[in-house]
């Protein structure tokens, strides 16, 4: 996760204009405990379902809203340095940034 002494390199400008894809933007915003909190939350085997259509659409919308609030999510500040703010919809950006990047690593 970029801090202080390694900050974002995208800002959200840079993804509405397509500089940048969604993966990439939304992928600076993960933690890596975020990601062990997504792997405890709902298990590699749902995370790599077959159902999974590559955007975790096979888990519930709601389940990812009820879980947006944990601790391990961007503060304030992370919102700050990509001149972004957090949404509903943003926040379950992050949260499945950080699936995939579970999938990924379980993947190598």
């Amino acid at each position: 996760m970029p801090n202080i002494h390694k900050p974002f390199i995208y800002v959200r400008k840079d993804y509405m204009n397509n500089t940048i894809d969604h993966k990439t933007y939304y992928s600076q915003l993960v933690r890596p405990s975020l990601v062990q909190f997504i792997k405890d939350t709902f298990g590699m085997k749902m995370l790599m379902s077959k159902k999974n259509d590559g955007h975790f659409n096979h888990i519930p919308l709601k389940k990812w809203d009820m879980i947006n609030g944990n601790i391990h999510m961007p503060k304030k500040a992370d919102w700050d340095m990509v001149e972004d703010y957090p949404t509903m919809a943003g926040l379950v950006c992050v949260l499945k940034a950080a699936a995939r990047m579970a999938v990924e690593q379980e993947q190598q």
